[in-house]
């Protein structure tokens, strides 16, 4: 008698450090914990296995895309900059001139 009351104690103090770890990590109880753990498996079950390929292959071909497009948008805006500075300097050189013919 005296060994079962020991081992029902010892599983009182196993529930109660169980239940210490449980609510440190954000889970009130276990009915709580079995909750969100069917919350979980109806929202997985929600989502089909197979359609998760597809859709990760389109996300990875719509950034391919956007990367080529960020590509040719910085080639665009160095050819502007480059440009403008060319035109800049025509501008001066040809202001230039024209102060030299003035004097």
């Amino acid at each position: 008698m005296e060994d079962l009351r020991k081992q029902a104690n010892d599983l009182l103090c196993y529930y109660g450090k169980m239940q210490n770890r449980l609510t440190q990590a954000g889970v009130n109880d276990t009915n709580s914990l079995v909750t969100m753990f069917t919350q979980l498996q109806r929202g997985l079950d929600a989502v089909a296995y197979e359609e998760l390929d597809p859709a990760i292959q389109e996300v990875n071909r719509l950034v391919e895309s956007l990367t080529k497009m960020q590509a040719d948008l910085q080639v665009l805006k160095e050819l502007k900059g480059r440009m403008h500075q060319l035109r800049n300097g025509a501008v001066e050189q040809g202001n230039g001139g024209a102060r030299r013919a003035e004097r």
